[in-house]
């Protein structure tokens, strides 16, 4: 498999641009590379303006944007063999830096996602000399990235992680080695996470992992299958099938739990008394208006609702609204914040039609699903009961039940920016 690949590189490092494109034949595997290079250029870049600059995570939506172009650049090609590489970096500057000078990279396709980041230490160094490790870094980055894709031997829905092998110039001096982290994945999980080939819809899935193991798979059937380490391996064998049973309530908590905290856990708590079943978490691959989260990124949130609910189960599910979420589980009860079932009563959120949102409605209540609602405490003020009643349709109200546990609000936003300012804290 011939890889072809879009690059973006901001903040330093953009010397593998030219030194690619010094090399006889690049233009058999490069398509484009750009370099978005203040903030106005990278949020217009991205659709967004990212918390950070330079980060892991901001590394890694830069490669999915350049997979995007790729897509959009050679959409005949075949979409497992194309990549986007994005890297960002925070060099040696003629003013002082925020935090300390590092490199983050990465590279997604189709069938992967790979992760790496540089520590360039306290020793003093010119702007070129950086600027040569983090473009060496880019290439190891994506060298690493293009054999893993040609191989896909390893297991699948796992993070590895390793230390990078090729040197970069100066490498002895850094702080810690280049590291890189990576997830493949077979065909089935990437039509999970980003629809068929032929660009028709993904079946509507959710995997439950327990302990960081995928154990099993359930579809808009009602079916749930048993899995070991390869989805596709599952579906392949009908004799793993087994019905759910119709009097099963299951109690799912949706969200994105980036990171998880303590307002989490106060509505795991209350939702358990109420209910009388244990909760389980379900984070959507998929959104309504932006790209999919990357498997890397999945996954991460797994290990991180684990190591905080030990035990619990957590579903990751191609199925961005309530709607799929209840064909994926039906008779399920979701445990929601006010906020989002008033989204869910509103007709904007509907293709602004009354007639679709009843429609909606009136399908959920068809598939058994009900909604515990947590009028979350804030400014020290909580929705009351009669409120919501007054503020969603009848229909959708007669499918609720407000918790009369208050919880505090806490933001997922101000926790990650505290993570940044203080990483060992």
């Amino acid at each position: 498999m011939a890889l072809r690949f879009v690059v973006s590189i901001t903040g330093g490092g953009s010397a593998f641009i030219s030194d690619y494109l010094a090399l006889p034949g690049a233009s058999g595997s490069l398509i484009e590379a750009l370099v978005p290079y203040s903030r106005a250029a990278m949020d217009a870049f991205l659709g967004r303006t990212p918390e950070s600059y330079c980060s892991e995570t901001t590394a890694r939506l830069i490669a999915s944007a350049t997979y995007a172009r790729a897509q959009t650049l050679e959409p005949e090609n075949d979409p497992d063999a194309l990549l986007g590489i994005g890297a960002t970096a925070s060099i040696v500057a003629d003013r002082p830096k925020k935090g300390k000078r590092r490199a983050f990279c990465a590279a997604i396709s189709r069938r992967g996602v790979f992760s790496a980041s540089i520590w360039l230490g306290e020793r003093a160094r010119t702007r070129a000399e950086e600027e040569r490790i983090v473009a060496d870094f880019i290439l190891s980055t994506a060298l690493f990235a293009a054999r893993k894709l040609k191989s896909l031997s390893d297991a699948t829905w796992r993070v590895f992680s390793e230390t990078l092998l090729e040197p970069v110039k100066d490498a002895d001096s850094l702080e810690t080695p280049a590291s890189i982290s990576w997830v493949l994945l077979d065909s089935d999980g990437a039509d999970f996470l980003y629809g068929r080939k032929d660009g028709t819809p993904a079946v509507l899935r959710a995997l439950r992992w327990n302990d960081g193991i995928m154990d099993r798979a359930a579809t808009s059937g009602g079916e749930t299958l048993v899995v070991s380490d390869s989805l596709e391996g599952a579906l392949a064998n009908p004799k793993l099938c087994e019905r759910q049973s119709d009097s099963l309530r299951r109690a799912i908590f949706p969200g994105s739990f980036n990171p998880p905290h303590e307002g989490h856990a106060q509505i795991v708590a209350a939702a358990e008394r109420r209910l009388g079943a244990p909760l389980e978490f379900e984070i959507s691959a998929r959104n309504v208006d932006k790209p999919p989260l990357d498997a890397l990124e999945l996954l991460q949130r797994v290990k991180s609702l684990a190591e905080k609910f030990p035990g619990k189960s957590v579903w990751i599910s191609n199925a961005p609204r309530f709607l799929e979420k209840a064909e994926l589980a039906p008779r399920s009860t979701f445990v929601v914040g006010a906020d989002t079932i008033l989204r869910l009563g509103d007709p904007r959120y509907a293709g602004d039609s009354p007639e679709r949102r009843d429609a909606i409605v009136a399908r959920l209540a068809e598939l058994g699903a009900r909604f515990l609602v947590f009028p979350r405490m804030k400014d020290g003020r909580a929705a009351t009961s009669e409120e919501l009643a007054r503020l969603l349709p009848p229909a959708l109200a007669e499918l609720c039940e407000v918790a009369p546990d208050q919880v505090a609000e806490i933001s997922s936003t101000e926790l990650r920016a505290a993570a940044r300012r203080f990483p060992n804290a």
